[in-house]
């Protein structure tokens, strides 16, 4: 043994003593102490019936100068509560003898998995307790369980790794209670799918709505504008944290996917946020629209917010924001986008794609281009805005076609010309663009692409042939129509 440790011997020695002496209770409190707590009420978010929730913290606190022993940590509920404990490191609904030292503290992680069948009642609480030598404290537990429609997966594609399961026949769904899906929920051929107002759709992680050919997803059909009430498409996680978060749900096939041949779908006062891709159309042959959007909002997804592969929809007052790639990519098809919005002010991570991508071909993994030809892309008093320098990409194959047309667009575009592969001067395919002029968004890092009074956006749009008469919430584009989803209202 070497001189050093002889040297502070007697030292540990005496520390190992002393902590043996603290733990046979020599120096522990004979009467009860007063704990303090970080919370005296600890919220756990809203959380599925069935669904575990995310984990709580509660800090617990010895002010005395003697260690505690706590005779008992337990829960009022007993071993039936919904909530569950791990009390310094052991994962148990109770807990017996349980030190703190001296002006020290000891940490209990909390969750819960409820179940409205055994308890109706939404509210759920309950308390932990904590009894040290006649000393009774609580701290209190409190959540909102909320019951919903859960969509397991029933069926496997051995190819590949999406698992899903299928609607019955013309399945309505209405705001009373929230749908829950796992996997890919699909719409079935000449089935539809009917979403009312105000209904909650949540999607765990790599799941979707996938709508087969000959099938039909009608959001809110009736064409009613309810800005403050609108059908919900996000992830399963409800705590706060989560609220804004992109990329919770989507899988392979992106978050709503409407194959080519489906029939008469319609997109109408909706919210679909927080996920990877919001909206595939997918490759068509048909010569009509297949899905009309209107009223909606995409936001937050970690690609794209909507995608065409070749599809053909018509959109009027639709935001599309805040996406790590594109607001809008068309790979070939047929849109038309009037009084929309795309604004993309992602902070994420560093993006170097524009808001709009605009390209006919992709280069395939044997290295040869398959082209996809654009016959349409129309956007009429609409805004192309956001943060990067150039929010406009236009990709044509040489030899192909790529038609498109912005007829009184707020564009920003890369000031230098020999940067863009487009003539913003041809008025067949510019006309009358308002181009790098701010529109003045209330505020873009909270979604809120209202407009300020100093817009130029207002009174400027074109009144010709659009035939949208009234805004993304329901107010008159009378006496002259702003460019965007929103009408200025003072």
């Amino acid at each position: 043994m070497s001189s050093v440790v002889f040297r502070y011997l007697p030292v540990l020695i005496a520390l190992t003593l002393s902590v043996l002496a603290c733990r046979r209770g020599d120096n522990f409190a004979e009467s009860g102490v007063k704990l303090t707590f970080s919370a005296d009420t600890i919220y756990l978010d809203t959380v599925f019936s069935t669904v575990g929730s995310s984990t709580r913290v509660l800090k617990v606190f010895n002010p005395s100068s003697d260690a505690v022993n706590i005779d008992q940590i337990f829960l009022g509920r007993g071993q039936q509560s919904f909530y569950r404990l791990n009390i310094n490191g052991n994962s148990a609904k109770s807990d017996t003898d349980v030190e703190i030292l001296p002006r020290d503290s000891m940490y209990i992680f909390i969750e819960i998995t409820g179940n409205t069948q055994a308890h109706p009642d939404p509210i759920y609480e309950d308390s932990i307790i904590f009894i040290n030598k006649g000393e009774t404290q609580w701290v209190n537990l409190v959540t909102l369980v909320q019951d919903a429609h859960f969509i397991y997966p029933t069926r496997y594609f051995t190819d590949s790794e999406i698992n899903y399961s299928v609607f019955p026949c013309d399945t309505t769904f209405n705001s009373h209670k929230p749908v829950v899906i796992y996997g890919y929920a699909v719409v079935d051929a000449n089935c539809e799918l009917i979403i009312q107002d105000g209904a909650q759709f949540h999607f765990h992680k790599n799941s979707g709505l996938w709508v087969f050919n000959g099938g039909s997803l009608k959001v809110n059909p009736g064409g009613v504008i309810d800005y403050d009430n609108p059908v919900v498409f996000q992830g399963d996680r409800l705590e706060p944290f989560y609220k804004e978060i992109p990329g919770q749900w989507g899988g392979a096939l992106g978050g709503i996917y409407i194959m080519g041949n489906s029939v008469n779908n319609i997109i109408n006062n909706a919210v679909i946020k927080n996920g990877t891709i919001g909206l595939v159309a997918d490759s068509t042959i048909a010569a009509n629209p297949n899905l009309h959007i209107t009223n909606t909002r995409f936001y937050n997804f970690s690609r794209a917010g909507i995608f065409g592969g070749y599809g053909n929809f018509e959109a009027e007052n639709v935001v599309a924001a805040n996406c790590g790639l594109y607001t809008f990519y068309a790979l070939g098809g047929r849109y038309s986008f009037i009084h929309s919005t795309f604004a993309n002010y992602w902070n994420q991570s560093s993006r170097s794609t524009p808001a709009i991508g605009l390209f006919n071909f992709f280069e395939t993994p044997d290295n040869t281009f398959e082209v996809r030809d654009i016959s349409k892309a129309y956007f009429g008093n609409c805004i192309i805005y956001g943060s990067n320098v150039n929010e406009l990409g236009i990709n044509q194959f040489p030899g192909t076609n790529l038609e498109y047309t912005f007829n009184r667009c707020i564009l920003k575009i890369h000031p230098d010309t020999a940067e863009r592969p487009f003539d913003i001067t041809n008025s067949q395919k510019f006309q009358q663009p308002i181009v790098n002029q701010n529109p003045d968004f209330i505020d873009p890092l909270v979604n809120d692409y209202q407009l300020e009074s100093t817009s130029p956006a207002i009174g400027t749009g074109n009144t010709d042939g659009t035939n949208v008469f009234f805004d993304i919430k329901g107010e008159s584009r009378t006496p002259l129509p702003d460019i965007g989803a929103y009408q200025f209202k003072n």
